[in-house]
């Protein structure tokens, strides 16, 4: 099945985007999802500690997760499953900290594409306090962020090319933030381990 990115067009068309959807379709990830739905839980909640094992915590920018539900609720609802909850709370510590639950869909049920994730405020605090201080973020933030914290474009460029990424201008028309995202999914496994501890 081909994933149809409607207003995730952007982010679909990046390697990570790519890459997102290739992982989401694979086997064990379909069993996770509706073994979820069995169980009357959001398909995605399962996902999350393999998505950031695969991708790393660059996987937790809102837009990325959001286009994650958009791309579950494609493939669960080629699945005949339908939305019965959007918004439902995620209590355990996940990369989710919200999503849609699905039902199997009866003959009377019509799509139901209204469904959003909401993330708190305190929810994001919570989750970055997590994961924002792992080996290879503080490795890349040394490199990238202006002594005031902000993120610097043109450095995280050079240490993209340093690294051998291709172009990382190339992704200059998304919002810095998914820029971090996806050029820090690309380097993640061209840091070696010792050069993260050193």
């Amino acid at each position: 099945m081909d994933y149809d990115p409607q207003n995730f067009r952007d982010l679909y068309e990046t390697p990570v985007g790519q890459e997102l959807w290739r992982f989401l379709n694979e086997p064990d990830n379909i069993i996770r999802m509706e073994t979820a739905i069995y169980l009357e839980r959001a398909p995605v909640e399962p996902l999350g500690p393999g998505l950031v094992a695969h991708f790393g915590e660059e996987i937790s920018d809102d837009r990325c997760k959001q286009m994650i539900g958009h791309m579950v609720r494609q493939i669960v609802g080629t699945r005949g499953y339908t939305v019965d909850r959007s918004g439902l709370r995620i209590t355990r510590l996940n990369l989710f900290t919200s999503g849609t639950r699905y039902k199997s869909r009866s003959p009377d049920d019509t799509p139901d594409d209204t469904g959003k994730m909401h993330i708190t405020r305190e929810q994001r605090e919570a989750w970055l306090r997590k994961t924002a201080d792992s080996p290879f973020n503080r490795w890349l933030n040394t490199r990238v962020r202006n002594p005031d914290g902000s993120l610097n474009l043109d450095k995280l460029y050079d240490v993209a090319r340093e690294r051998g990424v291709p172009e990382p201008e190339r992704y200059g028309h998304l919002n810095p933030g998914q820029q971090r995202m996806i050029l820090g999914s690309m380097l993640r496994p061209k840091v070696p381990a010792d050069e993260l501890n050193s």
